[in-house]
């Protein structure tokens, strides 16, 4: 069985390509005789070994319809990861799934976002996007999604059930030990370890972790706010100085001794410790995105309690305790349940042995058996 997935792919700094790449490592240890090629977006590396080869031929901005068909002649299966921002709102991919079935090529596409019209103020641009949603499901073979909600919104558009599979985003199961990882880092070896993982921008809520952090040091001594990230390759300018006011507002609270702000990118390579690290990873994101949370899988795969705002992105979490997930804005809340991890041995040692279950059950190779049922037919 010949692969071929058109996505973009390692070394670019997205999470699409880093999606892929854990789905194609975990395919080759579990089924190594796969064929798989990458069709990538250019920026990628080429790489060409038995059995695995990487293809930069297409860009974002140009026709990529012909230089990606050319390159699927061979293969059994194709699987594109669906994004809006990679592939916009054109005819572009509606026209290449059309000539896939003129071929017999057999196609599953994976759509990581989903937003409903209504939780969007680009209300032209978000119905595009619906009509896109259902387009190119219509058209494809397999539909992937990661969450109820996502199958739900594509049901609402008349996509049949059948057609709609729920596989849950793959976790990373990682166990870097904590004081080591903290060594590597340059973290404090003691005390207690608050990471906010990812780029940086307004919708993150990095201003309210900052107010929970106040409220958390009043009854928990040496805690810390790891801010883990650097803005995105793509920062706006509105990005920058969101930045730059958490910055002033970490000075002006005198909160300079708790945070520690990288101001980086972390890669792959660091991310195992950086999850290590920490003690609790918080996610008080708050947008209407139907879309699974690479990051919390990674926090969740480091058997790390996590913290996260009740919407749909998070919705995963209610799975190890619907406790951790906190109305947005409460900052309270945040700080409270974080207080409770921290001195509570019994919530904690719950939560814990709760995130080791789940954490197994959507383990990376537990999740690509699902995948390659599909593919087989067997679903």
């Amino acid at each position: 069985m010949k692969i071929a997935y058109v996505s973009t792919y390692i070394p670019q700094q997205c999470g699409i390509a880093t999606y892929t790449d854990y789905v194609i490592r975990a395919i080759q240890k579990v089924c190594p005789l796969v064929d798989i090629r990458v069709i990538a977006e250019k920026g990628a590396s080429p790489v060409k070994q038995d059995k695995f080869e990487v293809v930069p031929c297409w860009d974002r901005n140009e026709n990529y319809v012909e230089p990606i068909i050319r390159n699927t002649k061979d293969a059994d299966i194709v699987h594109i990861q669906h994004e809006f921002g990679i592939y916009k709102f054109d005819d572009r991919l509606p026209t290449l799934l059309k000539r896939l079935n003129a071929e017999r090529k057999r196609s599953i596409i994976t759509i990581h976002c989903i937003t409903p019209l209504q939780f969007s103020n680009r209300g032209a641009t978000m119905m595009m996007a619906e009509n896109c949603a259902k387009t190119i499901a219509e058209l494809a073979d397999e539909v992937i999604v990661h969450l109820d909600s996502q199958k739900a919104i594509l049901e609402r558009l008349g996509i049949p059930s059948q057609k709609i599979h729920i596989i849950t985003h793959g976790t990373a199961l990682s166990d870097a030990d904590k004081k080591d990882s903290r060594r590597r880092l340059q973290l404090p070896e003691e005390g207690r370890i608050i990471t906010a993982f990812g780029f940086l921008n307004p919708i993150k809520g990095l201003d309210i972790l900052l107010e929970a952090l106040d409220e958390v040091r009043k009854e928990v001594e040496d805690v810390y706010l790891f801010i883990a990230g650097g803005l995105a390759p793509t920062a706006s300018e509105k990005d920058r100085k969101y930045v730059q006011i958490l910055k002033k507002t970490i000075e002006k609270d005198k909160l300079t001794d708790n945070v520690i702000f990288s101001d980086n990118f972390i890669s792959n390579e660091e991310i195992p410790y950086v999850f290590g690290a920490s003690d609790v990873v918080v996610y008080p994101h708050y947008h209407e995105d139907r879309s699974a949370s690479g990051s919390l899988h990674l926090a969740i795969g480091a058997k790390k309690p996590v913290i996260a705002y009740r919407v749909p992105k998070f919705e995963v979490v209610k799975n190890i305790s619907d406790e951790l997930l906190i109305l947005p804005g409460n900052v309270s809340g945040i700080a409270q349940t974080a207080i409770r991890l921290f001195t509570d041995k019994e919530f904690e040692r719950y939560v814990l042995d709760r995130t080791e279950q789940y954490r197994r059950a959507i383990s990376w190779p537990i999740t690509v058996r699902k995948h390659l049922r599909l593919y087989l037919g067997v679903d």
